[in-house]
């Protein structure tokens, strides 16, 4: 199968409602990679980063719940039961373990899949989230639930084609523009026509706000101490962070408090990724790909 052409592969679609692309392995020995979203995105976001892994491995990519093609399932959207319903896809593939990645929101299911089904994991990647949470920033005590809660509320729209272009394609980022059409692809399905002129998100934002609401009830710290699967965790670093200037921000803050958690699990790797932005799948897509891959090695132990 062309990975290019992803985008264009039918959907399946579990019995509790949960829709994914699929696309079978080159090699029957590798292991299946999983692909979980940030809230508000959908499957194909992770285009860039499929492109890019090539065609050892199979590859399921996953809508997750009340995002793209899965919107119309129940609406649970707490961490273990997206966690949860994630368990079906591997049942209907007969898939025994997989590579789970998650970005952002998605890596907190991937996180919690990792933790409490490490029978069907093989290792899990968390791609700028999962080990650090809104629910931690407010546990700091420094702002309220419902004060982040103000401040993690997207914009509504509509918004307009140049608009979205110019927020997902930054021109500092240097993108070529094989990659800037690449870009847009991936976040194509994340936005659907409104009724009057322009673009809104296709999970809404009522729905959004729902899976919010579910996020921040959501701590990591348990599951990182269950979790016993190999694991890679990737932060995305400011310039602040990157230079040592201590003027770090609450989200900051969070994710600095990761290196802590994970001290002395010697099944964790932790990376820093020097200026990176959060959505590095989109732009740094090689890099992501090479850790993807290198998590999904069969190999007798160890990290490396």
């Amino acid at each position: 199968m062309d990975y290019s052409l992803l985008d264009d592969s039918p959907f399946s679609v579990t019995d509790t409602g949960m829709a994914f692309r699929y696309s079978p392995a080159r090699n029957l020995d590798s292991v299946p990679i999983v692909l979980l979203h940030g809230l508000s995105q959908q499957g194909d976001y992770w285009l860039p980063v499929i492109e890019s892994l090539g065609l050892e491995n199979a590859i399921i990519s996953i809508d997750l719940n009340g995002h793209g093609e899965s919107r119309r399932m129940k609406s649970d959207y707490r961490v273990p039961s997206v966690s949860r319903d994630c368990m079906s896809v591997l049942d209907q593939l007969r898939i025994d373990q997989a590579c789970i990645v998650g970005h952002s929101w998605g890596a907190s299911v991937a996180l919690h899949f990792a933790a409490n089904f490490a029978d069907r994991t093989h290792s899990v990647v968390l791609v700028d989230g999962g080990a650090f949470t809104p629910a931690n920033i407010v546990d700091r005590g420094l702002i309220s639930r419902e004060r982040l809660r103000v401040e993690l509320t997207p914009p509504e729209g509509p918004f307009t084609q140049s608009q979205l272009r110019a927020h997902y394609l930054p021109e500092e980022l240097g993108l070529s523009i094989e990659q800037q059409d690449c870009v847009m692809r991936a976040i194509d399905r994340t936005y659907q026509n409104a009724p009057v002129t322009g673009l809104v998100t296709t999970i809404g934002i009522q729905r959004h706000m729902a899976v919010l609401d579910a996020f921040l009830d959501y701590n990591p710290d348990s599951d990182l101490e269950l979790i016993t699967v190999p694991a890679w965790i990737l932060v995305a670093c400011d310039f602040y962070a990157s230079t040592g200037v201590d003027i770090l921000d609450d989200w900051a803050r969070a994710k600095y408090d990761a290196d802590g958690k994970v001290q002395g699990k010697m099944n964790i790797a932790l990376q820093h990724w020097y200026g990176a932005v959060h959505d590095v799948p989109l732009y740094w897509p090689g890099r992501v790909a090479r850790l993807i891959a290198h998590a999904a090695q069969r190999r007798g132990g160890g990290l490396m």
